[in-house]
């Protein structure tokens, strides 16, 4: 191919499906490799141990935010506790008694996860403090610090996806049967005077 002034030996001649220059020859290799680090990083990411780990997590943040929809979303559709709360009932009942706190926190301790296949049961103590608004709060935070037995959150994988986790139980033997006869509302009912 003849080029108008550009003598044949200042042309470059390349074969027509072109050939790779110096460094155009690493592209390839490094976005192969590239691309197996991300998958090796997703693949570690998304074990089972830390994806219980992300969920308990973000339990814990939506408990401490009081969002009845974030608690929702990590619950299971069949949850089912010892006091008959389904899935809004838990979420509700959560959100009621953290009602009784301007600033509530939740610090878990002595936490032990046991995994076996596609269900995995968190065993922690819960440390609560935070603001009270008043003796609500303050009888919250009493009687839960004063807890012998650790919570037990039992989880349950719903599908193949790894992100898939749902709490299915909240157990804490300590916990009276009846919680004293309470109901999910009731703290905001007594507080809006219903």
């Amino acid at each position: 191919m003849k080029i108008a002034g550009v003598k044949k030996s200042q042309r470059k001649s390349q074969p027509l499906g072109g050939s790779c220059s110096g460094s155009a020859r690493w592209i390839i290799p490094a976005s192969i490799s590239a691309l197996v680090l991300v998958a090796a990083w997703v693949i570690w990411d998304t074990r089972p141990s830390n994806m219980i780990a992300k969920k308990q997590a973000a339990l814990i943040a939506g408990i401490e935010k009081r969002s009845p929809s974030r608690i929702e979303r990590l619950l299971a559709e069949d949850y089912e506790d010892r006091w008959g709360f389904d899935r809004q009932d838990a979420a509700e009942a959560v959100v009621d008694v953290g009602s009784q706190f301007l600033t509530l926190v939740l610090t878990p301790e002595e936490m032990t996860v046991n995994l076996v296949e596609d269900r995995a049961v968190v065993s922690t103590r819960l440390r609560v403090s935070g603001k009270p608004i008043g003796p609500g709060g303050n009888e919250v935070t009493r009687r839960l610090n004063q807890l012998k037995t650790p919570f037990e959150f039992t989880w349950e994988k719903q599908s193949f996806l790894p992100a898939s986790w749902r709490l299915v139980q909240i157990e804490n033997a300590d916990l009276p049967g009846n919680l004293y006869g309470y109901e999910p509302g009731d703290i905001r009912r007594a507080m809006q005077g219903e």
